[in-house]
């Protein structure tokens, strides 16, 4: 196997894994750190101007870009819902990642495409209505100048594998759609993670990096459970992934300064 090129991955986090309220000051300490990119949770986000308007100015002070939004999602905002309410307010969360994501100058939302448990009695229905909902997000995000990425998720969601995951893009502008794939949601197929990769091919644009037992999803920091790394980032180089390596895991530490810490040492040793 080739070695495969790390410095072209460089290293982004979602902010609420360093700090859950995700304030200017821990945005500040970034000024100096690895840290190039930055992934937002928009439920836990201030939205106040003053507050957008702050943390515009630091990340830009500090040289880091938002490049990913995550919108919430759950039960309640089930994209693929039989419950037309539901859906409803699934895109309303949508737009509210979305709205958030302009404000930021964020390129990227990341959305879930169901909650579960989804039966194979229903699962093509479910298919279809998510498709329906992922096509109205993609538009939406074309107009505004984004794109979405739509997450492989774990157990019986959709989404569940790379094929059901490139499924529910079909037919969608690439321009306005493509995946994320978090490494700790193949449950026990963590053998198949490079395969996921190379099967996503130009459709993955984001990540979410964590590491696990190979049976449930744990959001260890990478290096800690099964997953092959030096394999997976070797597939990464191989499909030209455009991205970082954006780390959505537990991280060590008390303070947001011991996990950013913490942070830069394990992306160090994950890209030696």
């Amino acid at each position: 196997m080739t070695t495969p090129d790390t410095a072209r991955f460089p290293l982004g986090v979602s902010l609420h894994t360093l700090d859950p309220e995700q304030r200017p000051e821990t945005a500040a300490l970034l000024a100096g750190s690895s840290v190039k990119y930055l992934e937002l949770w928009e439920p836990d986000f201030d939205k106040s101007e003053r507050h957008v308007d702050e943390m515009r100015r630091l990340l830009a002070a500090a040289g880091v870009q938002a490049r990913t939004v995550h919108a919430n999602f759950g039960s309640g905002l089930d994209l693929s819902s039989p419950d037309a309410d539901v859906r409803a307010a699934g895109l309303e969360a949508f737009r509210a990642a979305l709205d958030l994501a302009v404000r930021m100058s964020a390129p990227i939302i990341v959305v879930h495409a169901s909650a579960e448990p989804i039966s194979d009695a229903t699962r093509a229905a479910r298919m279809a209505d998510a498709r329906r909902s992922i096509q109205t997000m993609a538009k939406m995000a074309g107009d505004a100048g984004c794109r979405i990425a739509v997450e492989l998720l774990p157990r019986s969601c959709l989404g569940n594998s790379a094929a059901e995951l490139l499924a529910l893009l079909e037919g969608v502008d690439p321009a306005t759609a493509g995946a994320c794939l978090d490494t700790n949601h193949l449950m026990d197929g963590f053998a198949a993670l490079p395969d996921a990769a190379r099967t996503l091919g130009a459709r993955l644009i984001a990540l979410h990096l964590s590491d696990y037992d190979g049976v449930d999803e744990k959001h260890w920091p990478p290096l800690r459970g099964v997953i092959d790394w030096p394999a997976f980032l070797q597939a990464l180089s191989d499909v030209h992934f455009p991205g970082p390596l954006n780390y959505e895991a537990t991280l060590d530490g008390q303070t947001p300064a011991e996990k950013l810490a913490f942070l830069e040492r394990n992306y160090i040793a994950l890209t030696s």
